[in-house]
């Protein structure tokens, strides 16, 4: 109980680290994943070949290996990055890998009469993405995109691995100071069980409420 007591705080602060590295690394990976999406989908081949390559490069390596090229490899380069910069520029890159694919999904699920629909309406290309098939491809991966977030929050767990103070490198500052290794995992379980069971009950609600009006 003394252990607990004594490390609540600490796995606190890592909490708050980790939703600030969750949610920056999110928001950036969402950006690039709708204007990949865009640009696989309409874009010149020669960008349409870049996207894909950059997708293929991000799923098919390991995940630790592209987080050590951004914080190792760039120091080669006279770039150096604190380990937070690193860890969220990798959660940006890796999610938004993931990202471009959940957004073309996404427009590839509205309809092309509706395309058609429109240019015979006269309206323009950009306008009807804009206000027709983007909002509702956002609407359709909404509960996807919450499923994205909560991925997110486990993906960034890697972070400790560069010296990020997040949930898992207070646990293991914790074990390698009192050797209660059980104990202080199991509480950074709970951290992230207290951080994910939220999106993913509010993913499972709205699932059901798009599935409702489709």
């Amino acid at each position: 109980m003394e252990v607990v007591l004594q490390y609540l705080g600490p796995i606190g602060q890592g909490m708050l680290v980790t939703v600030a590295l969750t949610v920056l690394g999110t928001v950036l990976a969402l950006i690039i994943g709708l204007f990949g999406a865009l640009a696989r989908l309409y874009g010149p081949w020669p960008l349409r070949a870049v996207v894909g390559a950059y997708v293929e490069v991000i799923r098919g390596t390991p995940q630790i290996l592209q987080l050590f090229a951004v914080f190792f490899g760039l120091t080669q380069y006279g770039i150096q990055l604190d380990a937070f910069t690193a860890a969220a520029i990798w959660l940006s890159a890796y999610g938004g890998a993931y990202a471009v694919e959940l957004f073309r999904a996404g427009l590839h699920s509205i309809p092309h009469e509706q395309r058609e629909a429109s240019a015979a309406l006269g309206i323009s290309r950009w306008t009807t993405l804009r206000k027709v098939i983007l909002p509702q491809a956002l609407a359709t991966i909404l509960p996807a995109m919450v499923s994205f977030l909560v991925l997110q929050v486990k993906n960034s767990s890697l972070a400790f691995t560069i010296g990020v103070m997040d949930i898992m490198r207070r646990a293991e500052l914790g074990v390698n100071a009192t050797s209660q290794a059980t104990l202080l995992y199991l509480m950074a379980v709970t951290a992230y069980f207290i951080l994910n069971f939220p999106l993913s009950r509010l993913g499972i609600a709205l699932e059901r409420r798009v599935a409702q009006y489709r």
